[in-house]
């Protein structure tokens, strides 16, 4: 096994965490490692923001994710993860998407010689299982991998929901207690070849497949009624979901290494396709006072969206160095997607016992976007100063067309990314970081999608063919200290978001919701992050980080202007106790603050984890018991107001989970420490050492 290393490590462009120190992580997925990072939050659902947005990058092994944000996340087994690599401010040879900025998950690649390997299984209170393997082979010119990863994971959940109308001189009320559960669940294949042509010629073809599931299960009593009182109903409903599909890739990486040392040409071609089958059935009863059913013949409707997903990547980088520390880095690459959307909606027939299709709310969407890009960048270091200069250009063909519609929406345009890090080292092991990069989160079809889609008989979502991409200016400024074994990180950020994409609800004359998307104008997001890591003892180690930030949205909705804004923090501490007989335990501390949203404000919450983590037969098998949420602080609380509605919704998760996680290791399996072995710079990670 290797030595240990630090929970987080901080790096000039990047956090990393180091998966194999996260005793908690053990038996779930990524998003359980990332429950405990600085710079990231975890809702009840299980989706991750970077720094308050869920919009970010996913990439593995430096390479895009067939599925994107936390779905991806949620499939990518932690037993499988080496390192995650946290990036909030990329240089300009990363794809610029994402308003957070990337999250890089590098999987474990065995580099020793022969047959070596990790088998992992993980059960779960409330229907929660996972196992994976990973095997490999190892010769002088070939590398063979293979794994295989199951997981199935259950949460039972219950909330309350209040709303309010207005409509003229009549005050409509609709309350709800609800109860259910959600699942995630999902499998997957990878494999792979690496070809050593020759000392400094490397071939990589890998490649995976899989399926990804999100199920809901959830029934409701709902009460209805009116001030002054003319309607006084009760109901009950049920509504079942699922959200899944297949996916693969596949990808052809090819690396050549000069004799001039640094001086390198790498290539790829990247190839994947997604089908995901989304369907919704719902069901609602009228009841009397005491909720017993007297019709049985419920309003029944189901919607069901099938949609195919397409992406070619060609990318080419080189990298050359310039003198004794200078280095000029340059690539081209093209993004090709197509995809393509059916939507039906569907009406129960009683009398024939028929699904019919809803003309009215059926209907097929195809949308191309092709995206060509060029870089540079120059870094180089004088003295203590060290410093990146970059500069990315994006020419973007995209057309969206509703089949419905006789108007295409299309999109010509030319967008420039630069980026900048500075760097100055002190005596005493002392740093200061400086960057800035622009970024774009670019609209999805469903935000374009014009025609309106039956969310339940209060909600309909209706998409916006003119939004605009969001701009991100991204600001940071950095401080970091080691003190002998332990070390400090301040981190100061400034991100202004321009042309906010924003979801809004909108209460209609007919007293339903239209859900639908707007550029609100602007956000501003400053803030502070200070983050620590401290070596007390041989047997008692703890970090911690908290982040601070005042939030600010600027625009207009239904043609009054808007501005919010609120001081937000988080933060989380963790203590890992080492003992006799290769025994750990880690107690994780974490807490989520209240913040706004465009047309209200959600609650903060805590959380409590524990774990404990046992080795035997000189290490090469590990047990750890863990549970989370202790204390059952786990929820979401939110209010939404706007023109003539309020309302309120409280949601909890089943807690605390306790589960019970086996590794045992093939031929002492052991981790490569290596960054350009395990992948973690098949992207071009900056490796900027000052």
């Amino acid at each position: 096994m290797v030595a240990d290393r630090d929970h987080v490590e901080y790096k000039i462009d990047k956090k990393i965490v180091n998966v194999s120190q996260d005793i908690l992580g053990a038996g779930g997925s990524a998003v359980s490692v990332l429950e405990n990072i600085p710079s990231v939050q975890v809702d009840i659902e299980g989706n991750v923001s970077l720094r308050g947005t869920e919009n970010f990058q996913v990439l593995v092994d430096g390479r895009p994710s067939v599925i994107q944000g936390s779905d991806a996340l949620q499939q990518i087994p932690a037993s499988t993860i080496d390192q995650i690599e946290i990036i909030t401010n990329p240089s300009a040879k990363y794809d610029p998407d994402g308003v957070g900025g990337i999250i890089n998950v590098i999987l474990k690649k065995q580099k020793q010689p022969g047959i070596n390997g990790v088998v992992n299984a993980s059960i779960g209170s409330g229907n929660k299982y996972s196992t994976d393997f990973l095997l490999n082979y190892r010769t002088k010119h070939v590398n063979v991998f293979g794994g295989l990863d199951l997981n199935y994971r259950e949460w039972q959940m219950k909330g309350n929901s209040e709303y309010e109308t207005h409509l003229e001189d009549t005050i409509n009320y609709r309350n709800s207690e609800i109860k259910g559960k959600m699942n995630r669940r999902g499998y997957g294949i990878r494999a792979g070849l690496d070809y050593y042509l020759t000392d400094k010629t490397t071939f990589t073809l890998q490649g995976r497949y899989g399926y990804y599931g999100f199920g809901r299960d959830f029934t409701s009593r709902r009460y209805i009624f009116t001030e002054p009182l003319t309607t006084n109903d009760y109901s009950r409903s049920s509504s079942i979901s699922d959200r899944g599909g297949n996916y693969y890739r596949i990808n052809l990486d090819f690396l050549h290494n000069f004799d001039n040392k640094g001086q390198k040409l790498e290539a790829m071609i990247y190839y994947s396709n997604r089908k995901t089958d989304d369907w919704d059935e719902q069901k609602d009863y009228i009841t009397d006072e005491n909720w017993n059913i007297v019709d049985d013949t419920p309003e029944t409707i189901k919607s069901i969206e099938d949609e195919v997903d397409y992406e070619l990547r060609l990318k080419a980088d080189y990298t050359k160095p310039i003198g004794g520390e200078g280095r000029i880095e340059a690539g081209y690459q093209s993004r090709l997607n197509t995809e393509n959307e059916v939507y039906t909606f569907l009406d129960y027939d009683y009398g024939t016992g028929d699904w019919i299709e809803n003309d009215l709310f059926s209907s097929e969407v195809d949308f191309k976007r092709n995206i060509h890009a060029v870089y540079g960048i120059y870094s180089n270091v004088w003295g203590t100063f060290g410093y990146q200069l970059g500069l990315r250009g994006e020419y973007t063909d995209r057309k969206f067309e509703n089949v419905e519609s006789t108007e295409a929406h299309i999109i010509d345009r030319f967008d420039y990314f630069p980026s900048i890090h500075l760097s100055k080292s002190f005596t005493g092991e002392h740093q200061v970081i400086v960057s800035y990069s622009r970024r774009i989160d670019r609209p999805r079809g469903r935000e374009l999608d014009p025609f309106p889609n039956y969310m339940d008989p209060y909600n309909i979502r209706i998409g916006n063919p003119v939004l605009e991409p969001e701009y991100i200016d991204s600001y940071e400024l950095g401080y970091q200290k080691r003190l002998d074994k332990s070390f400090i990180s301040v981190e100061g950020y400034y991100r202004i978001n321009k042309n906010k994409i924003t979801r809004i609800k909108i209460l209609q004359d007919d007293g339903t919701f239209l859900h639908t998307y707007e550029n609100l104008n602007r956000d501003f997001s400053l803030g502070a992050e200070l983050m620590i890591n401290l070596d007390i003892t041989k047997w008692l180690l703890f970090n911690a980080s908290t982040n601070l930030y005042n939030y600010r949205m600027e625009g207009n909705i239904e043609s009054e202007d808007v501005v919010r804004e609120s001081t937000n923090w988080d933060g989380r501490g963790n203590l890992t106790l080492k003992f006799k007989y290769d025994i750990r335990i880690q107690i994780t501390g974490i807490y989520r603050g209240p913040t706004v949203t465009a047309q209200g404000e959600r609650e903060g919450y805590f959380v409590t984890n524990a774990a404990l983590r046992k080795d035997f037969f000189n290490k090469k098998l590990t047990t750890t018991l863990s549970v989370r949420d202790i204390f059952k602080g786990t929820r979401r609380e939110m209010v939404s107001s706007g023109a003539s509605f309020y309302s309120y919704e409280f949601f909890q998760r089943e807690s605390p989970v306790v589960s019970l996680n086996i590794t045992y290791l093939i031929n002492n399996y052991k981790k490569q420490r290596n960054g350009r072995e395990n992948g973690s710079d098949s992207e071009g990670g900056m490796e900027m050492e000052f």
